[in-house]
């Protein structure tokens, strides 16, 4: 493939520059070595700029991933891999979303997962930037990524609740855990992100994501949780039940077993024996918590009632 040669030559053409800068370092004087550098430099740009004009040609994405070191950190690889392995995750996760719809967990489908992996092209000097390619079946009037690289946009431009509940409604809880770590490597890192797409269509994407927003992105999804609130009405036996406590546990045949706290309307004052059928009333909250992807369940037991006696009293 033509691109493939041309991202090759891009890639000699920025070692050079590489091991030109590295000679600059340890002789700083060598006036050669400047004149030498800057025309490599060109030289790189003339090879960038033909890849990029192949790859459009040729209907394939560019990402240009780039790490910005905020304090004197090194580069630790720790934190490098981290945050180009949780933006595949991202990337493979909205596009899985926007091709296949919402999901409850984060699981990308074996069509959508092969169709967004991110091919690392060369890399260059000035912080740490990677050219990135994956290749976009056409259609007549976009690429087939072009709505995952504009939904990933919007992921990254979280701002606040309302915006984390967006997400979870339109693309699923797995993109916003997924911005979640990927934001964070960033964060542990001491990154700011400077990402570019040009799409196959020519259009160009990009903006620099500091590590001010990143940490935001991370407090924001961190603290944001819906709650939902269920009303179990079910036929179970009582296994067990302590007033001064307040807790119970009562378990269907076949079914639910449901433990936890007596809630405030339930009559202490009456007495019921355990390993006996009663129905009940349960009032369970749900909660979701998006960073972890993960569901917490509370349950109250509201009222219980003999089979023969009258119907209980529902919200």
């Amino acid at each position: 493939m033509a691109v493939a040669s041309a991202v090759e030559r891009a890639r000699q053409a920025f070692a050079v520059v590489t091991q030109i800068e590295e000679a600059l370092l340890r002789d700083p004087d060598a006036r050669h070595l400047h004149v030498n550098l800057a025309a490599a430099r060109k030289m790189a740009r003339q090879a960038q700029d033909r890849v990029l004009a192949i790859a459009e040609s040729d209907h394939v994405e560019v990402c240009d991933y780039r790490l910005v070191p905020v304090d004197q950190r090194p580069y630790a690889l720790t934190w490098v891999s981290q945050s180009m392995l949780h933006f595949q995750n991202l990337f493979s996760q909205v596009h899985d979303a926007v091709r296949n719809g919402p999901k409850l967990k984060s699981v990308i489908g074996a069509e959508a997962l092969r169709e967004s992996i991110l091919e690392f092209g060369y890399s260059y000097s000035g912080s740490l930037g990677v050219m990135l390619f994956v290749p976009s079946t056409k259609t007549l009037f976009d690429g087939s990524l072009d709505a995952s690289i504009d939904a990933l946009f919007q992921v990254v431009e979280i701002s606040d609740q309302d915006d984390v509940r967006d997400v979870a409604k339109a693309l699923g809880m797995p993109v916003l855990k997924r911005v979640y770590e990927w934001s964070a490597s960033n964060v542990n890192g001491g990154f700011s992100t400077d990402l570019k797409w040009r799409r196959s269509d020519g259009r160009f994407l990009g903006e620099v994501i500091t590590r001010e927003k990143m940490e935001q992105i991370v407090e924001i999804i961190g603290r944001t949780s819906d709650v939902q609130s269920i009303h179990h009405h079910v036929a179970g036996v009582l296994v067990g039940m302590d007033v001064k406590s307040g807790r119970f546990r009562l378990t269907v045949p076949d079914g639910e077993d449901f433990a936890g706290a007596l809630s405030k309307e339930f009559p202490r004052d009456r007495r019921f024996t355990v390993n006996r059928v009663y129905d009940a009333h349960i009032l369970e909250s749900k909660t979701t918590r998006y960073a972890t992807e993960t569901v917490e369940r509370k349950f109250e037991l509201v009222a219980l009632r003999e089979p023969s006696e009258p119907e209980l009293m529902t919200p």
